[in-house]
């Protein structure tokens, strides 16, 4: 039983780190998607693996890219909802025309539908279906087409089709048909294909649905327990199969612009004005290597000590992120000669009124008060006056660092604001 437990518990700690996520995918095709339900296998593995997946498809037989381009089920299941990926398959055969054809044919209509996914939402990612050679070619078209007459040309054809088209389209890339040549390859005791020679068996839309549940959770298909009605070690290979080809190097498969996080700084004594210079992101995030950060876009921030720091903006954009890594050198402060001796302030805590008092008159006295961001607050210039009354009635509560610097040297306290 304390076994049991341990494991239990083990597994459940594994799950918490490896976290839940929902996902919302139209899935967009013809027969290919539809047979074996593909969208729900991709479901099924999902709530296997405590992920969850809101889906809707439409997936009429034979429906090429110009027929959904125009289609109105189509197009107003694309903007019925904010989905997270619209996957985009083609007609099983068209993606091996010739090139001329493809670029009459089936570009122009890839291109548009692509369109229609970001007008609705500029974060739905086309997602592209990459489906496979039949399995002896192509003999309807062998004549006019040389290179479908085999599995293997054909099947070379389709996957730089659809390489091209995600690349064109800013696209990600479910690259099935690719996980089907490597099991072929290194499994063929595992029947891919239906009697048809062309639509998928159930083996063959489990592979599918392991692309899928891949590049869809960015996640490693092995962890899936669902094994649809396959044998535990055909199941096995396959997910192993998906996770060689596609989890293992998702990058690959991934032809979307990032954002590219940069910055420059401009070093004044121990105040640092960071200039971002980033490109195509909506949310920022700097850690300036001193335990403070900040969410502006152009920061300004402040150290207190001579040193090297560590700063990091991330930027992200629809989930994608980029960070830049630099370090500053604050080496110009000097503390040595104005010291905490030279002026008092009170009271500390304060209300709404905080007093300075100099030990002697200084000539251009100058006052900041700055939150724990490192953002100023207060800033201003006292001229040969010993004693200065401040208004500190507008500060929230909380903690500030006071800081009295004359002539390029500075002292900073600790102030409270009650």
């Amino acid at each position: 039983m304390k076994q049991f437990l341990l494991l239990l518990s083990l597994a459940l700690a594994i799950f918490s780190v490896q976290g839940q996520s929902t996902k919302k995918v139209l899935f967009i095709g013809n027969s290919y998607t539809a047979v074996n339900n593909l969208p729900l296998m991709v479901s099924n593995m999902a709530n296997s693996t405590g992920d969850e997946l809101i889906y809707d498809s439409n997936s009429p037989g034979g429906y090429r890219f110009m027929n959904h381009a125009s289609d109105p089920t189509t197009l107003a299941k694309i903007n019925s909802n904010n989905w997270d990926y619209v996957v985009l398959q083609a007609q099983s055969q068209e993606t091996s025309l010739s090139e001329a054809q493809m670029q009459a044919e089936v570009y122009p209509y890839a291109e548009s539908l692509s369109n229609a996914i970001r007008t609705n939402n500029e974060c739905s990612q086309p997602l592209f279906y990459m489906t496979w050679g039949r399995e002896n070619g192509d003999p309807v078209n062998c004549a006019d087409l040389p290179w479908v007459c085999t599995y293997e040309g054909m099947d070379d054809v389709i996957r730089a089709t659809y390489i091209f088209m995600s690349d064109s389209n800013d696209a990600e890339l479910a690259p099935a048909g690719a996980v089907w040549r490597y099991i072929r390859e290194n499994h063929p005791s595992i029947n891919l294909y239906s009697p048809d020679e062309s639509h998928p068996s159930m083996a063959g839309s489990y592979a599918v649905a392991c692309a899928f549940y891949a590049m869809i959770y960015k996640k490693d298909p092995t962890s899936i327990p669902w094994n649809s009605t396959l044998n535990e070690p055909d199941a096995n290979l396959i997910k192993m199969a998906a996770k060689n080809i596609v989890y293992d190097v998702i990058s690959t498969w991934d032809f979307t612009q990032k954002p590219i996080a940069d910055f420059s700084e401009t070093i004044n004594g121990g105040t640092v004005s960071f200039t971002n210079t980033s490109t195509d992101f909506d949310t920022i995030f700097w850690e300036f290597g001193d335990g403070n950060t900040s969410t502006e876009v152009n920061p300004t921030h402040t150290y207190f000590e001579n040193g090297i720091y560590t700063v990091s903006q991330t930027i992200g954009k629809c989930g994608k992120s980029d960070t830049k890594i630099k370090t500053v050198e604050i080496q110009t402060l000097n503390k040595q000669i104005f010291n905490q001796e030279s002026f008092s302030i009170y009271p500390n805590p304060a209300h709404n009124i905080l007093n300075l008092k100099l030990k002697k008159n200084y000539k251009n006295i100058q006052i900041i008060i700055l939150n724990l961001s490192g953002k100023t607050v207060f800033n201003q210039s006292v001229e040969n006056v010993s004693d200065f009354t401040m208004d500190i009635s507008s500060l929230s509560k909380g903690l500030y660092l006071i800081k009295i610097a004359w002539d390029n040297i500075f002292y900073i306290e600790k102030m409270i604001k009650n």
